[in-house]
Parts: C-alpha cells; sequence; structure tokens
C-alpha cells in the first residue's frame, strides 16, 4: 500500500402559496384582499421554522399553483418585506472571522499528519500500547483537512445568505484561494527542487512534472503523483474542489441536504466501481482524488450550514452542555472508526479497502464533532481552541508542505546520526529522530509563515490592482 501524507441573497415570501389556498375563490380582489391580511407572516412562519430552508431573491412557492395563484404570489415577491432568516428567526447574528474550533480541528489535523510521517520513517512505537492506532492512522488528518476546507469555504456564502446581505464576489473567492495557497506552494516546490530532493531523469520529465504540478493535475498519472514531494497530491485535491465550488453552491443554496447528500452517494459510488475494475492496478488515481473525497468535503459544507442554521436557536446552559456531550460522543466514534480501521492493518491494502464504504463515516464523525463543538459550553470551545492548537493551525500549511521533506531529508543526512546498520533497531535514535523532526519542521513552518505567507495574505486586491495601474506608463495627453 502507497503510505498516504498526508452569500447575498434575500429571502422572499416563503407563505406564498398558503394564501392562494386559503383565499375564497371569488377572483383577483377577494385574493389581494386575503393577502392583506397575510403579507406579514413570512417571518412569523419563518420563526416556527427548525431550520429555515435557503431562498433566492424573488423566488416563490409555486408547486400546485393554478394561473391565477401565480399573479398573487408575484404580487407577495413585490409587496412583502424582505426578511432575512436571521432577523425572522431573531437568532443571533454568527461569529465573523475565524472560529477558534475549526482553528483547532486544524491543529489536530496536522499533528496528526505530522505524527504519521515521522512514525512511517523512524518506526516510534506510541507512548503507550492503547495509543498506537493513533500515528498508524494518522493520515485521516488529511481527511480532517478536507473537511475543514468544506466548512470555511462554504461558511462565509452560508452565512451571507442566511443574513440576508451579499454573497462574497467569486472574483473575491479566487483571490483568497490564490493568495493562500499558490505562493507557498510554488515556494515549496522551488525549495524541493533546490535541495535535491525532487529528483528528474531527464529536462523532459522535469518539464513535466513541473508544468503538472502547477496545473494541480500531477495527481491523474502515476508518474507525476508523488514526483516533487509526495504530500503535494492533496493540493490538487484542493484545487479541483474550489474548481468545481461554483456549480456546488449554486444547488447547495437551493437544497442544501440533498445536494450534501447527492455529493456522498456519489463518492460511494465512485469508490465502489474504483474498487471493482482497479484496486489493484490504477486504484490510488481512484481513491486519492477529489471525486473520492467529496463526500468528506460534502460533510464540512454540511456542517457550516448546520451551525449558521442553529446558532442562536439553541441557547441556554443546558442546551450548551447538551451540544458538549455531543462532541464527545463524536469524538468517540471517530476513535472507534480508528480502531476499526487499524485492526485490518494485515489486510493487503488495509486502509483503502475499509475506506470504500467507510470513508464517509469519517466525515459524519467530523461533522458531529465540529458542529456541536461550535454550539458547545465556552470551557469546551476554549479547550478545543487553546493557543497551542492555534498556533500549529497557524503554521498547519507550510507545516504540511515541508514536514516530510525535512524529515526524508535529515534520515539522508544521518541527522542524529545512527550507528547501526538499521537505524530502526535503536530505540534511542528513534525518541531523538523524532524530537529533532519535530523540532526542525516546527521551526521552518514557522519562519515560513510568519516571513512569508502571512504578510502575503495582509496584501488587499484593491492595493495590488492600484499599484499595479501606477506601474503601468500614461500616455501623454494629445496637444489640444
Amino acid at each position: 500500500m502507497r503510505p498516504h501524507p498526508e452569500v447575498g441573497l434575500n429571502y422572499g415570501s416563503i407563505a406564498g402559496s398558503s394564501a392562494g389556498v386559503n383565499a375564497p375563490r371569488t377572483g383577483h380582489r377577494g385574493r389581494a384582499r386575503a393577502f392583506l391580511g397575510w403579507r406579514h407572516a413570512p417571518a412569523a412562519f419563518a420563526a416556527r421554522l427548525p431550520c429555515p430552508a435557503p431562498a433566492t431573491a424573488g423566488r416563490f412557492a409555486a408547486s400546485g399553483s393554478g394561473p391565477g395563484e401565480v399573479w398573487l404570489q408575484r404580487a407577495q415577491v413585490r409587496q412583502t418585506p424582505r426578511v432575512p432568516i436571521q432577523a425572522a428567526t431573531n437568532a443571533a447574528p454568527v461569529k465573523e472571522g475565524r472560529l477558534a474550533v475549526l482553528d483547532g480541528l486544524r491543529g489536530i489535523a496536522v499533528l496528526l499528519v505530522l505524527w504519521f510521517h515521522l512514525w512511517e520513517i523512524s518506526w516510534l512505537p506510541a507512548p503507550f500500547p492503547a495509543l498506537e492506532f493513533v500515528p498508524e492512522t494518522g493520515f485521516v488528518g488529511v481527511h480532517l483537512f478536507f473537511f475543514i476546507s468544506g466548512f470555511v469555504i462554504i461558511y462565509p456564502f452560508v452565512r451571507a445568505q442566511f443574513a440576508g446581505r451579499a454573497a462574497p464576489t467569486w472574483r473575491h473567492f479566487a483571490y483568497r484561494r490564490f493568495i493562500k495557497i499558490v505562493p507557498s506552494y510554488v515556494l515549496s516546490i522551488a525549495v524541493a527542487i533546490a535541495i535535491g530532493y525532487a529528483h528528474f531523469a531527464s529536462s523532459g520529465q522535469a518539464v513535466r512534472d513541473i508544468v503538472t504540478h502547477l496545473l494541480f493535475i500531477h495527481t491523474w498519472w502515476y508518474g507525476t503523483y508523488g514526483s516533487i514531494n509526495g504530500v503535494l497530491w492533496t493540493l490538487a485535491v484542493e484545487a479541483q474542489f474550489y474548481l468545481v465550488f461554483p456549480v456546488l453552491w449554486w444547488f447547495f443554496k437551493r437544497a442544501p441536504w440533498p445536494t450534501g447528500g447527492a455529493m456522498v452517494a456519489f463518492a460511494l459510488l465512485w469508490r465502489n466501481y474504483a474498487a471493482s475494475c482497479c484496486l489493484h492496478t490504477t486504484g490510488l488515481l481512484w481513491f486519492e482524488n477529489f471525486p473520492g473525497y467529496i463526500d468528506v468535503f460534502a460533510c464540512g459544507m454540511l456542517s457550516a450550514y448546520a451551525y449558521v442554521c442553529l446558532h442562536g436557536r439553541i441557547a441556554g446552559l443546558a442546551a450548551a452542555w447538551t451540544a458538549t456531550l455531543v462532541a464527545l460522543v463524536g469524538f468517540a466514534f471517530l476513535v472507534a472508526l480508528l480502531q476499526n480501521m487499524w485492526a485490518m492493518r494485515t489486510v493487503d491494502q488495509w486502509s483503502t479497502v475499509w475506506q470504500i464504504d467507510n470513508r464517509t463515516w469519517i466525515g459524519v464523525a467530523f461533522f458531529v464533532i465540529a458542529t456541536a463543538s461550535l454550539l458547545a459550553a465556552p470551557s469546551w470551545q476554549r479547550a478545543l481552541g487553546n493557543p497551542l492548537l492555534i498556533f500549529f493551525a497557524t503554521i498547519s500549511y507550510n507545516l504540511y508542505l515541508y514536514h516530510q521533506m525535512l524529515a526524508r531529508e535529515l534520515l539522508s543526512h544521518r541527522i542524529p546520526p545512527y550507528a547501526t546498520a538499521d537505524p530502526h533497531a535503536d530505540h534511542q535514535w528513534q525518541i531523538l529522530y523524532t524530537i529533532v523532526a519535530f523540532g526542525v519542521t516546527i521551526a521552518e513552518a514557522t519562519l515560513v509563515t510568519y516571513a512569508f505567507e502571512r504578510p502575503l495574505l495582509r496584501l488587499r486586491p484593491d492595493r495590488l490592482l492600484a499599484a499595479a495601474s501606477r506601474l503601468r506608463p500614461h500616455r501623454a495627453l494629445p496637444p489640444m
């Protein structure tokens, strides 16, 4: 088995068809009189809904409506005041900016991946036998990354839709994704080539590998899948998700749960077909590309929707501690899943075989953990979003990009030195190597994050465009 590294829409009247049903059948005037008494019903009706369904501006429920009802529904759309879901339900405003719980989960994800890859090199056992399954299944940290991506990418769109304000523009979406992902990604490729970590048999192979990586399509062929840096396959999956997200959002904002369900069904069908045709041949290219993980992204998207929907509607100390208990149950469920997968480790391609039908359950566990934790008691949120995990979340991207590269370079340069033919036979070396590798990769990720990535993230696109316009030569005005 190959080791794995790792919104502005106003709401139209939702009681549009009800007026048509209850109005006396006396023509348009009767219906209009009935409408005048019902025009404030949408807010009251929305307040009774457990989670109002998103709707686009100007849309109305026309199911079963005849020609006469259509006129009335259009009148309602024109005359009923726009009532954002948040105002209609008296929900508390959803938090702007970063969510500490999500950052805490991101920190956990990168530590799981780091531990997994260092364990692959050092074979250092877990400190307690009961924890042995953790490093050996640490690749699920990548699944958690994908889940968090699904959450944070759709979160501002859902939040804006529920608040009835303008969604982020696609230009802004593209810029933020580019400035966050591409510069650090390209820098890591340049470093891998410069230090000799990436090897090319010929200049033609070098061009092929670099171009496919820059286009984020290197996961489509075995020859380029991990040819520069093995962990970069996940960036191709992320980029493919960003590319199709506008289409997914078009469906999701109209029918979130059916859209999420369709994504889960597609992933299950995809992986089962791959298992039936290509498990022992090209299975890697099927299982470890975006279609194979679309259900995990879907769980993240649905978690963001559920959080925005439930935030402010679930209030009180009892509800918060109930959510905390649910989050703990979610963690227990995740542990049970990982132990169940680890129990299959003697089977050929054990993790791949287990995930054919069970990868979705990992996404479900993340859904329960994240959604419940965001609604949980403040003490639980502070524990999950503690400063240490927030720090690892801050440096997580560069820690992920470089950790395997640096860890393998340390081994190839015998840092720390080992005297035996097989360093894995030296338990002291295993411990020392793990400590050194952790320290070096964390220090490097901190340096690149604060000296390179964060200054770029602080740049505003409008200022960049203004600076570019100042650099362009200006034509002199023609003489009068």
